[in-house]
């Protein structure tokens, strides 16, 4: 049976924050930097927790129920249904369940839970300011609402 319901996102089930993180030292440089990555070592990432409930409050289970994400850039806050994604991410990401913790790993996956704005910049406008919002998308096609959106501040 087909879930005909839309993913609710809001404060209980959807929490997006920035963080700043730091290469690790340690090792030479070959002097060669991997596409979409920042240049100086820190990158400004999204993190949020999948969707806990659909709308009627049953219980999502990220596993089954969640296709994909899809990033929405804008320079301002005013995001709307007819806007189109920057990117898509995937809700699960592969793990090697050797070297990773057990918790929240299932046959080698894990849901996504944070995305390196940094990978934007060849798709989006070089403005100093942008807002980020996510939808999650079902494995139904249904989408939930925009998460509420947050400042990327890029200078």
């Amino acid at each position: 049976m087909r879930r005909r319901t839309t993913m609710r996102m809001f404060l209980g089930g959807f929490t997006a924050a920035f963080l700043l993180a730091g290469c690790g030292g340690g090792g030479g440089s070959s002097g060669v930097e991997a596409p979409g990555l920042p240049p100086a070592g820190l990158a400004t990432v999204l993190t949020w927790d999948p969707p806990a409930t659909f709308a009627d409050n049953e219980r999502v289970d990220p596993y089954l129920d969640i296709d994909h994400y899809e990033v929405y850039v804008r320079e301002d806050a005013n995001f709307t249904n007819s806007d189109l994604p920057a990117m898509v991410i995937p809700a699960l990401t592969s793990v090697d369940p050797t070297r990773s913790p057990s918790t929240g790993v299932k046959k080698g996956r894990r849901p996504n839970s944070e995305f390196q704005l940094e990978t934007l910049d060849p798709y989006i406008s070089k403005a100093s300011r942008q807002y980020v919002s996510l939808k999650a998308v079902g494995v139904d096609g249904q989408t939930s609402a925009f998460m509420p959106p947050v400042v990327w501040d890029r200078t």
